[in-house]
């Protein structure tokens, strides 16, 4: 086994590990060391960021397919969480996170698709990319928060898992970090399509129009989600449903079309 393989398999060894210790705390209903699942975590992200790189970095150019992308995101979500974590009550989205960076970090380093790598990345691309990166991850950190807000709701109700009640945030503690994370990725996604619109070529040419459109409908579903809490006080189930609609779209918006193209049509 090479050095490069290595590194991703010590990553996703550290990201399962970080993962069981969150689950055995919810199994066992006890708090987790956050100290614990931290170091865990940060030793992972360095070995994800290692590996992430060597996989984009390529020779012939950036390597931007499915799996480098997805690894790329995953990165990033988890280093945000990680970085939140140090003021905010968002370290149990660690437990929805960091078998995705597992998966994604492995599918990366050991499965590759058609994607051509792009060898003249100007600035305008790098910013293009490094925005859309960001919404990503903030929008996925949004959507994991809206899960585990919805679960809790559910719980709350049923009145079955007093574990949950004790494990995660109060309710209205949870809402009041969603919003302002819709708010930041609605943002970060509106300066990734402006910046598409302005550096890139034709978005509505055949090969990426699908992209172009799905990415608007879910800038448009955010933004109506976004004008129905400050204006008519959505909030609990509603706000839940929205924000995986929105973050449906836009992961069909850009995974779905490279998985398309990439994997079941073998195009680049």
């Amino acid at each position: 086994m090479g050095f490069a393989a290595a590194v991703g398999l010590i990553a996703a060894a550290a990201y399962i590990a970080g993962t069981g210790m969150l689950i055995r705390s919810f199994i066992q209903g006890v708090p987790v060391s956050i100290r614990r699942v931290s170091l865990l975590t940060l030793a992972a992200l360095f070995f994800h960021g290692l590996s992430t790189y060597q996989v984009i970095n390529t020779p012939q150019g950036l390597h931007l397919g499915i799996y480098a992308a997805a690894s790329l995101v995953t990165l990033v979500l988890a280093g945000l969480i990680l970085v939140a974590s140090i003021r905010l009550p968002v370290h149990n989205l660690l437990v929805l996170v960091l078998p995705l960076a597992a998966v994604s970090v492995l599918a990366a380093r050991f499965l590759d698709s058609s994607f051509t790598p792009i060898t003249n990345a100007t600035p305008a691309l790098v910013w293009h990319i490094f925005l859309s990166v960001a919404a990503y991850a903030i929008l996925f950190m949004a959507t994991c928060q809206a899960i585990l807000l919805g679960v809790l709701e559910r719980e709350l109700r049923s009145k079955r898992t007093i574990v949950l009640l004790r494990l995660l945030p109060p309710l209205e503690t949870m809402e009041s970090l969603l919003f302002p994370l819709l708010w930041v990725g609605l943002a970060a996604l509106t300066l990734a399509i402006a910046t598409g619109f302005v550096f890139l070529e034709d978005m509505f040419a055949q090969h990426v129009v699908h992209h172009t459109a799905l990415s608007l409908a879910s800038w448009l579903v955010y933004a109506i989600l976004l004008g129905g809490h400050h204006v008519l006080g959505w909030r609990g189930t509603t706000a839940v449903r929205w924000s995986l609609i929105a973050f449906a779209l836009l992961v069909l918006a850009y995974f779905g079309s490279k998985f398309v193209l990439e994997i079941l049509l073998d195009q680049p």
